[in-house]
């Protein structure tokens, strides 16, 4: 699979595990966009994100909260693990929506998301 299909797919999960979410939390991510990226660039590594991370949930130049995927890290995650990278985007947007709501790796944990 190609990066275009990979994005197109990711980009289908991620909009239907948003419609899925309850209103009040839809609100809160209305101004979070979920950005759709092949990999981690040479700037996120240099700033200490890992190579194979799957996704990040940060603040960029201006203040804006958002939301990265790594598309080709989950692909290959997914298929390590045995797992359907469409499952992958979604358990990772959920893991990031987390942190959005101020949830730690604890509380992540606890809900099964870590």
């Amino acid at each position: 699979m190609d990066a275009k299909e990979l994005s197109k797919i990711a980009e289908n999960e991620v909009a239907a595990t948003l419609a899925e979410l309850p209103e009040p939390i839809r609100a809160v991510l209305r101004d979070v966009p979920v950005l759709i990226e092949s990999l981690p660039d040479s700037d996120d590594i240099a700033e200490g994100i890992e190579a194979d991370t799957l996704g990040f949930y940060d603040e960029d130049s201006t203040g804006a909260v958002r939301i990265r995927l790594w598309i080709e890290n989950i692909r290959d995650y997914a298929e390590d693990c045995g797992h359907a990278f469409e499952e992958e985007v979604r358990v990772t947007l959920l893991h990031e929506i987390g942190h959005v709501l101020g949830w730690d790796e604890e509380d992540l944990d606890d809900r099964g998301l870590g």
